[in-house]
């Protein structure tokens, strides 16, 4: 059965794992790539679109797309003030589950966060549980979050917080077993993998893996 997918948020930590491994997969026939700016990676199976995410509704592909993954995001620094960082980690987020669900498509995968709670105190995490609860609201036909924890990985941008943590975190990272291996950082290219396997096997309306999970997978 021929099978295609769209993969928002492409350019970031998980989602360049993730399209470098769809790519090697013959699971799908087609990758469609939605971005702010061209996607530069050349293959025959990839179709680049360059998109206004406020008008992510005028999307429009030659092939149906079966499979949503969505790797968006950003960071407080980056987006400048919290207006802009609620606008691309919940608005635009939503924007394409609404997509996805105007376009029938059967899956949607999202990389969200660990501790992503509505009702958390933290303006970061309270954002993803709120976008979660949303996208749970839209009753999509099969909806996959991952809770990963720190993300290992090499950026394009440098992040100095990020770069201690991960400095610290790899060899700290074989001594957290039992209850802190849920917090064990885990590399983005295993959180690729688990977002793509999980989608595969998807069977509940609504699938939540943890941290644990993901790595154990």
């Amino acid at each position: 059965m021929v099978r295609n997918a769209l993969i928002v948020g492409a350019t970031g930590l998980v989602g360049k794992e993730l399209v470098s491994l769809l790519m090697k997969s013959e699971y799908y026939n087609s990758l469609h790539i939605a971005g702010r700016r061209p996607y530069t990676l050349q293959h025959q199976k990839l179709k680049s679109y360059t998109v206004n995410f406020d008008d992510f509704d005028k999307l429009t592909t030659p092939a149906l797309i079966h499979d949503v993954y969505v790797c968006l995001g950003t960071t407080m620094k980056k987006a400048g003030s919290k207006e802009n960082f609620r606008k691309v980690d919940h608005e635009y987020v939503f924007k394409v589950a609404q997509w996805a669900k105007k376009n029938k498509a059967e899956k949607l995968a999202l990389i969200s966060s660990m501790g992503a709670n509505a009702q958390s105190g933290n303006f970061y995490l309270r954002t993803k549980g709120e976008v979660e609860n949303a996208l749970i609201g839209l009753r999509l036909s099969r909806l996959i979050i991952l809770h990963p924890s720190l993300l290992l990985g090499k950026r394009e941008e440098f992040r100095l917080a990020e770069r201690i943590s991960t400095i610290l975190a790899r060899p700290l990272s074989g001594l957290m077993i039992g209850k802190l291996k849920k917090y064990t950082p885990v590399e983005a290219s295993q959180v690729a993998k688990a977002m793509f396997y999980l989608t595969l096997n998807a069977t509940e309306p609504v699938k939540i893996a943890e941290n644990r999970e993901i790595i154990d997978l």
